[in-house]
């Protein structure tokens, strides 16, 4: 401001006085015979303009624009993060987790069992204080497949208490037929194709379950003694290409949670529905079936 007011007031005084040396001059008096006076050299300041008062605001307080503005902002984010909060559709509660919060992985009712016993209404079960064997069939499966098993079955393991006891690899494919006469052979899991199993025909990417005997004289059915385990070798092979290693572990902790005694729910929050979601852990109604699967009898 005071740099431009300088040079305003000079070209003022400098056309002031071209002005002045413009009117008519006189030597010595003026027409009436007075003296002449020498004019001041010196020409006074131009006009100050008037200064206007500054409006000084309560500290912190914002411009009513300003303010408006971001109240309507924080009164939308809090209508969003109602409809977050209360709606239950999957696809919004999958939401929830953008906004800072943890996805709803649904009730922990939300779970079913293959079978339950007739009287009772438990769930047929493994034996809770026996490991459970398997072996392996690496045929047709993608590198990495020993750290996947591993993960899947410890994530398993965590939530019902059952162990799994590897008896290593096989070249066994009998996966429909895991009886010899009474006994039982360790459970299968193997990679395959849906010409040799067609049960992978369409977009299955795995198919499991467990192997009992008949129903005893006291009429409950009888635990779990064996199973299988079958994933699409070719399925496994895309998702190993595109690096989604989360992704066969999910499958793989699916087929597992069936090889256990869980069915499939509707709940697309849980892990055991049938179509997959885009969750790759287990869910709350899993993690509660899988809780009372590993605490059948002994």
């Amino acid at each position: 401001m005071g740099i431009g007011r300088s040079r305003e007031e000079r070209e003022w005084q400098r056309a002031l006085a071209e002005q002045l040396d413009a009117l008519p001059t006189y030597d010595g008096e003026t027409p009436d015979g007075g003296p002449v006076s020498p004019a001041p050299r010196r020409l006074p300041p131009p006009p100050r303009r008037p200064r206007r008062g500054r409006q000084e605001r309560e500290p912190g307080a914002r411009p009513p624009e300003r303010r408006r503005t971001v109240l309507t902002v924080v009164l939308t984010l809090a209508v969003i993060g109602t409809v977050l909060v209360l709606n239950t559709t999957p696809v919004l509660a999958g939401l929830r987790g953008l906004f800072g919060g943890e996805a709803d992985r649904g009730p922990a009712s939300s779970h079913a069992f293959l079978e339950v016993q007739p009287r009772t209404g438990e769930p047929v079960t493994w034996s809770s204080c026996k490991p459970i064997p398997y072996v392996v069939n690496p045929d047709g499966a993608p590198d990495g497949w020993r750290r996947t098993l591993a993960e899947a079955m410890a994530e398993v393991t965590d939530a019902s208490g059952l162990e799994f006891e590897d008896r290593g690899t096989t070249d066994d494919r009998a996966f429909d037929d895991r009886l010899d006469g009474a006994r039982p052979l360790p459970v299968l899991i193997g990679w395959a194709t849906p010409e040799e199993v067609p049960a992978l025909e369409g977009d299955v990417v795995g198919v499991a379950g467990p192997t009992g005997l008949a129903y005893g004289q006291t009429g409950r059915r009888a635990p779990y003694i064996t199973g299988d385990v079958v994933l699409d070798a070719g399925a496994f092979d895309r998702m190993a290409d595109a690096g989604r290693d989360d992704q066969q572990r999910a499958v793989v902790m699916h087929e597992l949670a069936h090889l256990v005694g869980l069915d499939h729910v509707d709940d697309e929050r849980q892990l055991m529905h049938p179509s997959g979601t885009r969750f790759t852990t287990f869910g709350n109604g899993d993690l509660e079936g899988l809780r009372i699967l590993g605490e059948g009898p002994c």
